[in-house]
């Protein structure tokens, strides 16, 4: 599996899927007891006034988190993507866009619901659906949470390895990693909040824009000389596949729930989650259409193998690379602050700022080794992270967020009968993708493992 496909199936690491039930469970004992109250004819928007929290973000800074956590490496499997199903595959990728809008809106509006704010999409299953909810979710939320950094760190390190041994550089893979690592280290330990991360997120949305437009351009530049590449209108045996990467490149559930609490009007969550899926798929479409009407069936994922060898591509690589360096504190940071209120209640209230700071830095400089050990000991890990990612999106991103807010809500609580038939057209579709990412995500590992790759 290449790079491209690899980043498109977003993925986490397991092995503290222990800690995160103590952690749920910890956070929900408090609301647990309301839970059974709960009165079926609860108004979602009284709900929504209850609870507030302590965010003064701008809802620019939610916007910009939004784009940069979400766009970026994914969007460079988009070509790639219309290769597999064809011209009919922009209508999935439009119809994966509205799907995952629909359902982040929900979801955000299913963690104020009761008496108490749920901090996590994790604590959120464990607060509708109890213990069976909570050990399915909060698995694949550290799938998520902590397995893209890793992900990204592989994939960065690869990157970087690559474009400087054309230049006669040979550092080696592991030293590259080790150097991204200590460049996001920085951001990590001093940005203590997802509002204060806003301004890389500004940056890395600038490198995804700077990339979407060089492969625009050239993709344009490129055509006459590649006007009789053959493009299919339909490919039904891969546009399964082309849906599922689809639904992996609109994915953002586990930080939605941190950046929507950052923010000071919190009521503006669907307006800016609405204005930001716009923008990302703008960026999907002005990458993606160019780039298959130009290489047809010769499109390759990640799209700028497909271009032109040269500077232009070393440029690409760097850009792109910069984009995952600077997402990566935004991912670690959603998941640490969860782990930092959970040792610590609420850290910045339980703490002086001395012993603050110094215990945020402890607990985050444990994350990056775990992080960097994972990346260049594990073999196999992307493919894994795929599998993994591919099962678990589909999971997270449109089939949980429904379930929830259908067990907290109630079907009464839809407006007519109409999105009463767009939530069940979801699920099904959702769960669709799922399967079929999952399948073609198992059989890219076997077949690495079988090939000793």
């Amino acid at each position: 599996m290449n790079a491209g496909e690899e980043t498109s199936a977003f993925c986490d690491n397991p092995q503290n899927y222990n800690e995160e039930i103590r952690e749920t469970s910890h956070l929900c004992n408090n609301s647990q007891k309301n839970y059974n109250a709960i009165s079926k004819d609860t108004v979602i928007n009284n709900d929504l006034e209850k609870n507030s929290t302590s965010g003064n973000g701008s809802d620019w800074a939610a916007y910009m988190n939004i784009v940069c956590v979400v766009a970026g490496s994914g969007a460079l499997g988009i070509p790639y993507a219309l290769q597999q199903g064809g011209w009919i595959s922009l209508m999935f990728l439009i119809l994966a866009a509205l799907m995952s809008t629909y359902t982040s809106i929900k979801l955000i509006e299913c963690l104020d619901h009761g008496k108490t704010r749920k901090t996590s999409i994790s604590e959120l299953a464990y607060y509708a659906f109890g213990n069976i909810g909570l050990c399915v979710v909060g698995f694949f939320f550290n799938v998520i949470s902590l397995g893209c950094p890793i992900l990204y760190l592989v994939l960065s390190g690869d990157n970087l390895q690559t474009l400087f041994s054309n230049y006669g550089i040979d550092l080696g893979m592991q030293t590259w990693v080790y150097i991204c690592a200590g460049t996001m280290c920085i951001p990590f330990i001093f940005l203590k909040s997802m509002k204060e991360t806003a301004w890389l997120s500004i940056f890395g949305v600038a490198t995804t824009l700077f990339v979407v437009l060089i492969v625009f351009i050239i993709s344009i530049i490129e055509y006459p000389n590649n006007s009789k590449n053959h493009h299919d209108f339909i490919s039904f045996r891969n546009l399964p596949i082309a849906l599922s990467t689809f639904f992996f490149s609109f994915g953002g559930n586990v930080v939605y729930p941190h950046i929507q609490a950052s923010m000071k009007n919190k009521k503006a969550w669907p307006k800016v989650i609405t204005l930001a899926k716009l923008t990302i798929t703008f960026m999907y479409l002005l990458i993606g259409i160019p780039a298959y009407l130009t290489y047809g069936r010769n499109t390759q994922s990640p799209i700028y193998l497909s271009l032109p060898p040269g500077l232009i591509v070393d440029i690409t690589t760097i850009m792109i690379t910069m984009h995952i360096l600077l997402a990566l504190p935004v991912y670690q940071t959603a998941f640490s602050l969860e782990l930092e209120n959970f040792l610590f209640t609420n850290i910045s209230i339980t703490l002086n700022n001395t012993s603050e700071f110094i215990s945020r830095t402890i607990i985050r400089l444990i994350l990056v080794i775990f992080t960097v050990y994972v990346a260049v000991t594990v073999p196999y890990f992307t493919n894994i992270m795929a599998l993994l990612g591919a099962l678990g999106n589909g999971v997270l991103i449109m089939v949980t967020p429904m379930l929830i807010w259908i067990k907290l809500f109630g079907w009464d609580h839809f407006k007519d009968f109409k999105e009463k038939i767009w939530a069940i057209f979801i699920l099904i579709f959702s769960l669709t993708g799922a399967i079929i990412g999952t399948w073609d995500a198992l059989d890219a590992l076997s077949t690495q493992i079988m090939g000793g790759n």
